[in-house]
C-alpha cells in the first residue's frame, strides 16, 4: 500500500471514528482541499450536509464551480447580529465592504477579523469538517495533540479510545505521534471541528483529486495556489497584486470600504493614524494595507500599473 493510499485509510477511519449521529457539518470552500475532504466523506458513507458561506469577496470563477460542479452545497449568508450596536446593520447580510466600515480598521494578518465574520460563523452545535492542513502553515505543525479540547475541558465524547499525551492533549488510537492536531473541540462555541487530511502535502492532495477524477476550479490550472478571499493579507503583496488585477472591481470596492472607514472615523473624531503618519485617503490606507513602501498622499504605482494593463 502507498504512503497516499495509508493516508486515505487513516482519514476515513477518522472521520467514522468521531462520525455524530445527525452527521458532520462540511465547511466547504470549493478549494481542492475543501474538495478532497468531500470526497473522502463520500468514501466513508458518514452522513453530513456540506455549506459554502457566502464571503463576498470570492474569485467569481469559484462561486461558479460550486454552484455547477456542487449543486448540493448549501449557500449560508452570514448576517449580523440583532444585537449589534450599529442598528442599521442589525439582521443585514455582513460583507466586506459593510464590515470595514464597521470594524473601522482593515483586515490585517494581525487582525483577521473578516475570518470569523464571513468564515467561521457556521457549524455552531455541531461536528465540523475542515481541509486544514499543516502544509499550509509552519505553525500548525507545531500544534500539540491530535485531539485539542478548549476552555480547559478534559473529557471528550467516547466513542474512540484515547490515550493522554503528555502536552496535555489526547490522540487516537491510529495516530502514532504526539505531534498531530487532527481534533479540535471549542465549548465556547459547542463545536468540534475534525481535520482529516491535516498532514496530507500539496502532491497527495493533487494525486488524490487527479486519481479520482475529482472536478476542481479552473483558477489552479491558471497558475493561482490558493483560492480565497480576493486581497487576503495572509497572501503576499504578488499574489494579491496578481488577484486586484485580474479582478479589479474588487480593488474599486476595497477602496470604497476605506473611504466608508476614514468617514466613520472622522465622525467619532478618531483619525486613522500609524507610526506617526494621518492617513486622510482611502488610496492612503490601501498603500499601507498592501505593505507598499508609500507614505500617505504619495502616487500609487500599482494604480498607474493597472490603467496601463
Amino acid at each position: 500500500m502507498s504512503e497516499l493510499q495509508e493516508k486515505v485509510k487513516k482519514s476515513i477511519e477518522r472521520l467514522k471514528a468521531f462520525c455524530p449521529e445527525e452527521g458532520y457539518y462540511l465547511a466547504f470552500s470549493g478549494g481542492k482541499d475543501s474538495v478532497v475532504c468531500k470526497a473522502l466523506l463520500d468514501m466513508s458513507d458518514c452522513k453530513y450536509d456540506a455549506t459554502y458561506s457566502v464571503t463576498s469577496v470570492d474569485p467569481p470563477e469559484l462561486v461558479r464551480f460550486i454552484k455547477n460542479q456542487h449543486s448540493d452545497v448549501q449557500r449560508a449568508v452570514p448576517r449580523y447580529s440583532e444585537a449589534i450596536k450599529a442598528i442599521e446593520l442589525r439582521g443585514k447580510p455582513i460583507t466586506m465592504w459593510n464590515l470595514i466600515p464597521m470594524k473601522r480598521f482593515p483586515p490585517t494578518r494581525w487582525s483577521r477579523y473578516c475570518c470569523q465574520y464571513l468564515k467561521e460563523s457556521g457549524g455552531d452545535g455541531r461536528m465540523v469538517v475542515t481541509g486544514v492542513r499543516w502544509a499550509e502553515s509552519a505553525s500548525r505543525a507545531a500544534s500539540h495533540g491530535a485531539v485539542t479540547i478548549r476552555n480547559g475541558a478534559n473529557t471528550i465524547d467516547d466513542r474512540t479510545n484515547f490515550k493522554e499525551t503528555k502536552f496535555g492533549g489526547v490522540i487516537t488510537n491510529n495516530d502514532n505521534t504526539e505531534t498531530r492536531r487532527v481534533v479540535e473541540t471549542c465549548y465556547k462555541r459547542h463545536k468540534t471541528t475534525v481535520n482529516p487530511i491535516i498532514e496530507w502535502n500539496n502532491e497527495e492532495v493533487w494525486q488524490f483529486i487527479k486519481t479520482n477524477g475529482i472536478p476542481y476550479c479552473e483558477l489552479y490550472d491558471e497558475g493561482f495556489t490558493r483560492l480565497g478571499c480576493v486581497g487576503c493579507p495572509l497572501a503576499s503583496t504578488k499574489e494579491r497584486e496578481k488577484e486586484l488585477f485580474r479582478w479589479s472591481k474588487f480593488k474599486g470596492s476595497y477602496l470604497y470600504a476605506f473611504s466608508r472607514m476614514l468617514q466613520a472615523r472622522l465622525k467619532n473624531n478618531d483619525p486613522f493614524n500609524l507610526y506617526g503618519n494621518t492617513f486622510e485617503t482611502a488610496t492612503d490606507v490601501f498603500n499601507w494595507w498592501m505593505r507598499y513602501d508609500v507614505l500617505p498622499g504619495q502616487i500609487d504605482w500599482f494604480e498607474d500599473y493597472e490603467e496601463e494593463g
